[in-house]
């Protein structure tokens, strides 16, 4: 069974800007962090050079939020990207347990439970001698409670195709209902989610398209609710395996801007100083006043 996705309708294409009472726009706090991350120059050309700020890595940062979502953003699409080549790919989704479970006993546990499945996943990929790697975005259903997304090479022996519309059976409950959509079934699983603490409701599905599929769990990345849901402390909302592909670490000459004698170096240094937004152009001609450096 395979899904096909659409490449160019499962990420977020335009910025929202909320609007406040009594503010005409809100775009300027888009541009700046909410904790006064440092400022950094990186060369750009000789003597010309950039200087943006850094990132806090905060979710709940309007800025940076979206900035960390970027990058985790393109660390799935180049490790689907790698593992593809060599492994099929498959869309997982857990949740927690229905009704009967509280918010809050969902939230003190929840890290608990898909810890106890992974690691019982990753034992049971061991012993078969095959391929065990994830990427994994949580967020909250529209009841709150959490629920996950999975990428990974991971798929039960025992699966069978359920086309769309076809009765799909839970071996915990008994409880039949028609497919939503083609889908995979694995009563193996089920029961460990249901034995790891995890609601019984699951969905298993083998992706036709690399890059339509990690582009597919991304878009769980910059839906609103990721940066306006408050999230308990310590809260992973994206994970990995050791084993998904990290990005290249890059290259250049940059200095980090902490200090009134780390402005004077980057002043001895650039002729030209590029920002990226007016926040950042303030900030930089406040510093670099007197010098003689054009600012942009």
């Amino acid at each position: 069974m395979t899904v096909s996705l659409d490449l160019f309708s499962t990420s977020q294409t335009k910025r929202k800007f909320p609007k406040r009472k009594g503010v005409k726009s809100d775009r300027k706090i888009y541009d700046e962090c909410l904790n006064n991350a440092p400022y950094f120059a990186y060369q750009i050309d000789g003597k010309k050079w950039g200087v943006v700020q850094g990132c806090c890595n905060d979710w709940n940062c309007p800025r940076c939020g979206q900035q960390r979502a970027r990058e985790e953003y393109e660390r799935i699409v180049v490790g689907a990207r790698e593992l593809g080549e060599k492994n099929p790919l498959f869309m997982m989704t857990i949740t927690c347990l229905g009704k009967e479970m509280s918010l809050e006993e969902a939230e003190a546990n929840y890290l608990v439970w898909t810890n106890r499945l992974l690691s019982r996943i990753r034992v049971s990929a061991k012993r078969a001698n095959k391929v065990w790697s994830y990427a994994s975005v949580t967020e909250r259903q529209e009841r709150l409670h959490p629920h996950s997304h999975y990428l990974t090479t991971y798929c039960p022996d025992d699966v069978i195709f359920i086309a769309k519309g076809k009765p799909k059976t839970y071996c915990t409950s008994g409880e039949v209902f028609p497919a939503k959509h083609d889908t995979l079934q694995s009563f193996t699983f089920e029961r460990a989610c249901v034995e790891c603490g995890l609601g019984r409701q699951y969905d298993i599905s083998r992706l036709e398209s690399v890059e339509g599929a990690s582009r597919y769990v991304a878009k769980y990345l910059f839906k609103e609710t990721v940066f306006q849901t408050v999230w308990p402390k310590g809260w992973r909302r994206v994970r990995y395996s050791q084993n998904w592909p990290k990005l290249p670490d890059l290259k250049g000459n940059a200095m980090i801007l902490l200090t009134a004698l780390d402005w004077l170096a980057l002043a001895k240094k650039a002729v030209r100083v590029i920002t990226k937004n007016d926040g950042t152009r303030e900030v930089v001609e406040r510093a670099l006043r007197g010098h003689d450096v054009i600012i942009q």
